[in-house]
């Protein structure tokens, strides 16, 4: 997790992709299904004005099984 001296790594949700893709060539997930999870509120996200943004480390965390339903960073819609 990260420390409170470093910001949020936020990206894009195809960024965010992208960045999963470069960890783990090999990973099942899809951008369809990255979306859908933000879409859902599994992976929650800031707008910022059309866009989606997502925190990098958090979605690495809740991909690995972490629970972060208690993040007080980020609010779903």
């Amino acid at each position: 997790m990260r420390s409170n001296n470093n910001p949020p790594r936020m990206r894009t949700i195809p960024k965010a992709y992208e960045e999963v893709k470069r960890a783990d060539p090999n990973t099942s997930l899809t951008l369809r299904a990255l979306r859908r999870m933000v879409n859902s509120g599994e992976v929650p996200c800031v707008m910022v004005g059309t866009k989606r943004l997502v925190d990098l480390d958090l979605l690495f965390d809740i991909l690995s099984g972490y629970n972060n339903t208690a993040n007080p960073y980020f609010v779903t819609e």
